[in-house]
């Protein structure tokens, strides 16, 4: 970025309320874009591009640097979250949503709008519910999962061990691991089908009941990718849907795998929801499987909303040609 890109970063103060704490401006990410200031300090750690992309703009203007660096339109839409002058914030499309008060039911009268508006993402949390009991079992914090979730996978993996074991430890070892196994890989055909095929279904604009249900289950999450609350399935959701599956298991599978079976299922969810929380706010390494699939997942958020759906495996998007291509970096980024 050349001289007569620099920015005073006194005169970008000077802009900004006088009502600012000396306190708060130790922390300030001040940069401009086509003569507005933005204070993107809190998107620092969430830029999908990583955060040494964004250091060297510090107080600089971004016109030229977002001109040779094409950005999605949800990247533009999720910049006006940090406008300086918060009455400007709020946008066409934000207007018809009270952002003070339980979302769920306003979503449904969106109509038309309601999946354009959906697949631009803003930097808030999301209460739902007006009731504060079905608030707070919709929200999860990431260590509730693997409390609830491991005792019960210990279990299954046990009780599948106990049926299956012989004085051949070949033999045991075969009946053991290839239904786990078998578990495993069933898991991962849900996580992409359910996400491809379920989640991201554009509900009728005329349905509010299926405009309501899109939202709860999904549409929330990528209206606020930010929102740790909801990064994870809530146990009470979770263990409904783990009822219905082991009646339907019961009926598919002899008594021997069955356990065996649940358990490999369990096991791909755990890796599934902790990934998909680590995804969202891990700084892995370079090059590493999970420093891929957290560019992959970004892209899935905010450029291409109907590719790359898998989360803990890219399997099921390579087999049906909806797998993610991430373009060449000049270095590699930092979260």
């Amino acid at each position: 970025m050349g001289n007569d890109e620099a920015m005073n970063i006194g005169a970008i103060r000077a802009n900004k309320a006088e009502t600012c704490q000396n306190t708060k401006r130790t922390t300030e990410f001040l940069v401009k874009y086509r003569d507005r200031i933005y204070d993107i300090n809190n998107f620092l750690n969430y830029h999908p591009g990583g955060k040494n992309t964004l250091a060297r703009f510090k107080g600089k203007i971004l016109d030229k640097a977002l001109a040779r660096h094409s950005h999605s339109k949800s990247a533009y839409y999720l910049l006006e979250e940090f406008a300086v002058h918060r009455q400007e914030r709020y946008n066409e499309y934000e207007d018809p949503v009270n952002w003070d008060a339980p979302i769920l039911q306003q979503v449904s009268s969106m109509g038309h709008r309601y999946w354009e508006w959906v697949n631009l993402p803003v930097n808030r949390p999301i209460r739902l519910f007006q009731s504060d009991i079905l608030e707070i079992l919709s929200v999860t914090p990431w260590y509730l999962v693997p409390i609830i979730w491991i005792p019960i996978f210990m279990y299954f993996f046990y009780m599948g061990c106990v049926l299956n074991i012989s004085t051949d430890p070949v033999v045991s070892s075969q009946r053991i691991l290839l239904p786990f196994t078998l578990g495993i890989l069933i898991w991962t055909v849900m996580e992409y089908f359910v996400h491809r095929k379920i989640f991201h279904l554009k509900p009728p604009h005329n349905s509010r009941l299926l405009i309501i249900l899109h939202f709860l289950f999904h549409g929330n999450h990528h209206k606020a990718p930010f929102d740790g609350r909801r990064l994870m399935f809530p146990p009470t959701f979770s263990v409904i849907v783990a009822g219905i599956l082991w009646q339907i298991y019961k009926i598919l599978f002899s008594p021997t795998m069955l356990h065996l079976i649940a358990a490999g299922n369990i096991m791909g969810y755990l890796s599934y929801d902790l990934m998909h929380y680590y995804l969202h706010n891990g700084a892995p390494r370079v090059n590493s499987y999970l420093y891929t699939m957290k560019r992959k997942h970004n892209y899935h958020h905010f450029i291409h909303h109907n590719r790359g759906f898998g989360v803990t495996s890219e399997l099921w998007d390579r087999l049906f040609k909806t797998n993610l291509t991430l373009r060449k970096l000049d270095e590699p980024l930092k979260w």
